[in-house]
């Protein structure tokens, strides 16, 4: 079936996905509304101090470090919590509770006056995020189709770039005010996401199949895959029951457990878990985040007059990347893009470091060096932005799920504060002072990311989760998934019917 005939298909399902997925651009939003509130003097008279040199106020670089990368810290507790409340009270609660910190941490942001209530905000809101990378891949993991799981992930990086843009948009819009307002409008629009999403769970968004088949029982997943796609068939569905049962069983058989020992264990889910930590790791490594986080004050550092609205298009050339690898990871799979990605990304870094080693540079030089830059995010965007996701949300697979995840996605947000705290000293003149030559680190660390994906990055595309489960079960090294042909999921198989019970459907719930 191809991915147009499938969207028909599945619409619902399609539709419901990027509802959830639209909880991704309070992420987008945050980091790059943050960017430009940096260089506002109204924010900086209140968080920053005078410098007579300049006549004007401004941040040092230690302050500049911590109120940027603070949310950091609390995107990797959401994280490391996220495994608990996901698989105690579901996917969707997990939503629900992300939506209360959102609105905590932005209501303490804008009441505050001090360093320390933007500190304590901004916390409250990253563990938010925390929980909600976690949460929405997980989700639609788990809620779309096989043949468009990679697209349908795509999304959650597509809605992070539209957060981008609109974050910027805002700033732009009350940057010329001289009151508190032109930094605190922008961070109560944050309070517009939440409204949203929340809506799309009330309404039409059914809890995980998987996690009601684990914890409710075969009724309860049916239904949710009625609510799906009420066109689903009988057999279509009892189909999908059978994989998830078969799965279970495999694991019952193993004796394999959700545990923490397992995760940290060499074996099936330590491997699991090593990917997963190592290529958000590397994800982080490629830099993104001095364009996320510090892209306004990046341009203006480099001499580039209105950095709004350079920064603007630049948001604006990642959209239409985002649009192509969510039909590029289908078509060459998952590693090929991330391969070519990385390459590119590692290019166009080096060039731009290259041209940071002229003291004095000319219009041209700057010039070049903000095309590498809109290079360099639609490159990322192509592959190692969205592809990390849907790579991570496939990986976790089996009992330890949710673990999985957890510890992904916690190691993006740790190595993404890393990069956060320490950009300021290095690429800032009142510290180690690189300026643009700070590509040569961040393009070196993606020839290493490239390399990785080779030799160590399992294919995963066009593959159930439960196939993928059984793959690492068995051992099958990474270059070898793609040709392997999965047995023990394949149910029922031989003639045989499988031990799940078949549903009632006439008594099941329908939406």
């Amino acid at each position: 079936m191809g991915t147009l005939t499938t969207v028909r298909a599945e619409w619902k399902a399609v539709l419901i996905c990027f509802i959830v997925t639209f909880a991704a651009m309070q992420f987008g939003y945050d980091g790059s509304y943050f960017s430009g509130i940096q260089v506002l003097q109204p924010f900086l008279k209140v968080y920053g101090h005078f410098d007579p040199a300049t006549n004007k106020y401004m941040l040092s670089s230690k302050v500049l470090s911590l109120v940027t990368s603070i949310i950091n810290a609390g995107e990797f507790v959401g994280a490391c919590s996220s495994f608990y409340l996901g698989d105690k009270l579901g996917l969707k609660k997990g939503l629900y509770i992300s939506t209360f910190f959102i609105a905590i941490g932005v209501v303490l942001q804008v009441a505050g006056h001090n360093e320390a209530s933007l500190i304590c905000g901004r916390l409250f809101l990253g563990y938010a995020v925390g929980l909600i990378s976690c949460f929405v891949p997980l989700y639609v993991a788990e809620c779309a189709p096989a043949s468009i799981r990679g697209a349908s992930v795509t999304a959650y990086q597509f809605l992070i770039g539209i957060g981008l843009i609109l974050g910027l948009v805002v700033d732009y819009a009350t940057s010329k005010r001289t009151d508190t307002g032109s930094y605190r409008i922008p961070m109560a629009v944050q309070l517009m996401f939440p409204i949203v999403f929340c809506s799309g769970l009330l309404t039409i968004a059914p809890e995980s199949p998987r996690w009601l088949f684990r914890h409710k029982g075969p009724e309860a997943s049916a239904a949710a895959f009625r609510q799906l796609n009420g066109k689903r068939t009988t057999e279509e569905i009892q189909a999908e029951l059978n994989m998830m049962d078969a799965a279970i069983e495999m694991e019952i058989t193993d004796s394999r457990r959700s545990s923490w020992k397992q995760v940290f264990s060499w074996g099936p889910e330590g491997r699991k878990a090593w990917l997963g930590f190592s290529i958000q790791a590397l994800q982080q490594g490629t830099g993104i985040n001095f364009i996320t986080g510090y892209g306004v004050a990046f341009f203006f550092s480099v001499g580039i007059d209105n950095a709004f609205l350079v920064s603007l298009g630049l948001y604006l050339v990642g959209i239409p990347a985002v649009f192509s690898s969510a039909y590029l990871i289908e078509r060459y799979g998952r590693r090929q893009i991330l391969i070519a990605s990385g390459a590119s990304c590692a290019t166009v870094l080096i060039i731009m470091g290259a041209l940071g080693l002229s003291s004095n540079k000319t219009e041209a030089e700057k010039k070049v060096i903000v095309a590498m830059v809109y290079l360099f995010l639609f490159f990322f965007n192509v592959g190692w932005g969205p592809t990390v996701w849907v790579v991570c949300s496939e990986l976790s697979t089996g009992p330890n799920r949710a673990k999985l995840m957890s510890v992904s996605t916690a190691s993006n947000w740790l190595w993404n504060w890393l990069v956060s705290f320490t950009f300021p000293y290095l690429f800032n003149p009142d510290e180690a002072g690189l300026g643009p030559r700070v590509g040569f680190i961040y393009g070196g660390l993606s020839v290493c990311a490239t390399i990785w994906v080779f030799f160590f990055l399992p294919e995963t595309a066009g593959r159930s989760l439960e196939e993928i489960d059984e793959m690492f079960d068995k051992g099958v090294p990474a270059r070898k998934f793609s040709s392997f042909v999965c047995t023990h999921v394949n149910v029922p198989r031989d003639g045989e019917k499988s031990s799940l019970k078949e549903v009632e459907f006439n008594n099941v719930e329908k939406s």
